[in-house]
């Protein structure tokens, strides 16, 4: 740190000096209030500043007070503790043997666990399999004739808009084309559903 000396007008300076190479390196002023960095005190929180004004208990003794400050742990901070003393307890404890049989027990865990997702996945899919079924079960063969009803005349839509587009010039996609061709049967199958629809309501 460059100390400062103050001139005959009562100015701070740093005094001039020689470079290396030889040359003059003239005084510089340092500005009214300015403090170095280094002279700067370090920032402190205001709750850093409470704590050193919080009045102590007489005959407190400070070590009891770290003690018990230090026993104050979250219960992350113990169990990971106690991780920790396993794990460098673990292969010095026990002879070779032992730690594979553990660490052959950790890695068949997951399987059972991932036997119960893939058995859980399968029973929600039979189960949702299962719902429209109940639920055609719950609303009487008229409403699921309907409903088929109009599934197929979206269908029937789709294909026209698709013939519409394809008159116009468009090339169609393999897929579309299929659609396309099922398209007379969809119509076949609307005719007979409206068939036994009406025979329903008569």
């Amino acid at each position: 740190m460059e100390q400062y000396v103050i001139n005959e007008n009562g100015e701070k300076v740093l005094a001039g000096s020689r470079r290396p190479d030889g040359t003059i390196r003239k005084e510089r002023r340092i500005r009214a209030g300015y403090t170095p960095q280094e002279e700067q005190p370090t920032y402190q929180s205001t709750g850093a500043l409470w704590k050193q004004g919080v009045p102590k208990c007489p005959g407190l003794d400070s070590s009891a007070a770290a003690a018990a400050s230090a026993s104050a742990k979250s219960k992350a901070a113990k169990k990971n503790e106690k991780r920790k003393a396993k794990k460098a307890d673990g292969p010095a404890g026990g002879d070779g043997a032992a730690a594979p049989s553990s660490s052959s027990t950790q890695a068949a865990a997951p399987k059972p666990a991932a036997a119960a997702t893939a058995a859980s996945s399968s029973a929600a899919s039979s189960t949702a399999a299962a719902a429209p079924a109940a639920a055609a079960a719950a609303e009487g063969p008229a409403a699921v004739l309907d409903r088929q009803i109009k599934a197929l005349s979206k269908k029937v839509r789709q294909c026209q808009a698709l013939n519409t587009r394809a008159a116009a010039g468009e090339a169609l996609s393999a897929q579309e084309q299929e659609k396309l061709g099922k398209m007379p049967g969809w119509q076949e199958e609307i005719k007979d559903l409206e068939h036994q629809l009406a025979n329903m309501l008569v």
